[in-house]
């Protein structure tokens, strides 16, 4: 059963295959299979001869090689393929008594086969019905790795194909072990051309065994240099312009993940204009990588980053109380100005008017956008009339008490209970009298508000802070100045003002969200980080809410004609609490 001309290795010490990705190739033990069987189907069909060789360092250590009695007749058209008929298998042991002897040999060793799921199902299916373990996973399929490596400089992956391009000794011969040898050689041949691709490891192979695309798998070299650290990394073109940022916890996998059977169009025809990969380690982990990213995407405006540009859709609430009747405006720009009042950024246009809206929902002030002083006078539009602006057009409300109810409104936002409640009520109220669609539309107006006004408290208590030291859960020390982290190594960053410019916004929501998500501990502050309690509660319930009524599926009926109120109204339950979740 196996040659006496190999190596055979006493003892050897057992090979983690799921667990030491990181063992180099030249260390790892493979062990090469071919099966000959009496048809392609696991279930119904039973092997007549396996054939193993094993190999490590490309150096030949040992085989295995066996006939079997399937325990039914050999097809004839398999006999003329492979040579093995009834009467060759007569007296040859069954696969019971030769499964122990070949789960021996191949201990400790990796699974390498040409098309190697089906030499593999066929022997997890033999172990499965002799109620043993199935071998473990995954295999090595040459097949698929000279896809990656060699196509399309052969016209075609088969076995016969590769050993002539090749030219190994073995030659396959549709019998176990002649196969066997030649994919043997074959595999070694493939590793040894697989180094300038950077298939260096155990992990490596396998990546490269199951991804999907090949188009630009040859530049999968790029990550070769890239720290396994958490940071940034940039795709350049050949000229150095950025055409990507991303941010990853261990970059050269991430960066290689990319070259994995991706097949979107936007990234293959990202990784067709790469030319070279910058890595930028962040020894202040996650929250200094999500912060450079936003700093870089802002800096270069990568044209395949969705967020290259967004920043330039931001716009705020502006209230400018200069004028003899505020209203509320939609500004690109933020104002330094203490008589304005300014709420944002928002990401688009769309949520600001929202939340302008929610706060017209509840205070009448104005709306037109004529210029107005104490004594101008024009007639009343129909909001007036609707009792939905209190109408200083017409002088039915005079500059006092118009000045009022700008400062309730003023007021309610540093103090948004009350505010919260009402825009709660009105939508209950819509909801109740069956007007959905309604009441749907106060609940995005109230989460546009509501989020903004959260965003708010906590970037002022962020950059109030001034000098602030964070200690993270697993010991990394994060310094931020007035907002704004400060990298080792690197000048002070430029302070974020508040309202925090457009420009800036994603840096400083990167660092809200991630201490939103993670728990710090602070050593150091110049002034004590802290939010008002007026509203607090009401805030967060309001946001927990809506938040936890999105997660949930909406129920949609048969019909058209249906589907559009029935999610209305589920949308609309489940943000006034009526109910819990899907039902």
């Amino acid at each position: 059963m196996s040659d006496p001309g190999a190596t055979i290795l006493g003892m050897w010490e057992p090979f983690q295959s799921t667990l030491e990705q990181a063992v180099p190739l030249s260390e790892v033990t493979f062990c090469v299979v071919d099966l000959e069987t009496t048809g392609g189907s696991p279930i119904d069909a039973r092997i007549t001869e396996i054939g193993a060789v094993e190999y490590r360092g490309g150096e030949r250590l040992r085989t295995f090689q066996t006939l079997i009695d399937p325990g039914h007749p050999i097809p004839r058209y398999v006999s003329h393929l492979t040579g093995i008929d009834d009467r060759l298998v007569r007296g040859a042991p069954t696969i019971d008594a030769v499964l122990p002897s070949f789960i021996e040999f191949s201990r400790g060793s990796i699974f390498v086969a040409h098309n190697a799921r089906f030499d593999f199902s066929f022997l997890n299916a033999s172990l499965v019905r002799t109620e043993r373990d199935p071998l473990p996973g995954p295999p090595v399929c040459t097949a698929k790795l000279a896809r990656r490596i060699v196509w399309p400089d052969v016209p075609n992956v088969r076995l016969r194909t590769l050993a002539d391009h090749f030219r190994t000794r073995a030659r396959p011969t549709h019998r176990a072990l002649p196969d066997a040898e030649a994919c043997g050689e074959v595999l070694n041949a493939l590793l040894e051309l697989g180094q300038r691709l950077g298939i260096l490891s155990l992990g490596d192979l396998l990546e490269a065994c199951t991804a999907r695309g090949r188009p630009n798998f040859g530049k999968i070299r790029l990550a070769d240099p890239l720290p396994r650290a958490p940071g940034v990394y940039l795709f350049r073109t050949r000229n150095g312009d950025v055409l990507y940022v991303g941010k990853a916890i261990d970059l050269r996998a991430r960066v290689r993940s990319y070259f994995y059977g991706d097949e979107r169009k936007q990234v293959q025809d990202l990784l067709q204009a790469v030319h070279s990969v910058e890595g930028l380690a962040t020894p202040g982990g996650e929250l200094e990588a999500l912060v450079l990213e936003a700093r870089l995407i802002g800096r270069h405006e990568p044209r395949y980053n969705r967020r290259g540009k967004a920043w330039r859709r931001s716009a705020y609430l502006k209230l400018d109380l200069r004028e003899a009747f505020p209203r509320l405006k939609v500004a690109r720009r933020a104002t330094t100005s203490q008589d304005c009042i300014v709420l944002g950024p928002f990401g688009t246009s769309t949520s600001a008017r929202l939340a302008a809206e929610a706060l017209h929902e509840v205070f009448p002030i104005r709306r037109c956008t004529r210029s107005m002083g104490r004594g101008t006078r024009f007639p009343p539009c129909a909001l007036a009339d609707l009792g939905r602006c209190t109408g200083p057009c017409d002088g039915r409300t005079d500059h006092e008490r118009y000045g009022e109810l700008v400062g309730r409104l003023v007021s309610s936002l540093s103090s948004p209970g009350e505010l919260l409640g009402a825009l709660e009520a009105r939508m209950a109220h819509l909801a109740a009298q069956e007007r959905y669609e309604e009441a749907g539309d106060v609940r995005d107006r109230l989460r546009s508000l509501a989020k903004a006004i959260s965003d708010a408290r906590r970037d002022s208590w962020l950059v109030g802070a001034g000098r602030l030291a964070l200690r993270t859960t697993d010991g990394r020390l994060v310094r931020l100045i007035d907002g704004a982290i400060a990298r080792a190594g690197e000048p002070p960053p430029e302070p974020i003002p508040l309202p925090c410019p457009r420009e800036r916004a994603m840096e400083l929501a990167a660092v809200r969200g991630w201490l939103a998500k993670n728990q710090v501990v602070v050593e150091a502050c110049d002034v004590p980080p802290c939010e008002p309690v007026a509203g607090g509660a009401e805030l967060a319930r309001v946001l927990h809410r809506i938040r936890a009524a999105e997660q949930h599926p909406e129920d949609v009926h048969q019909g058209r004609g249906s589907a559009r109120v029935i999610s209305t109204r589920r949308r609309a339950d489940l943000a006034a609490g009526r109910v819990a979740g899907p039902g």
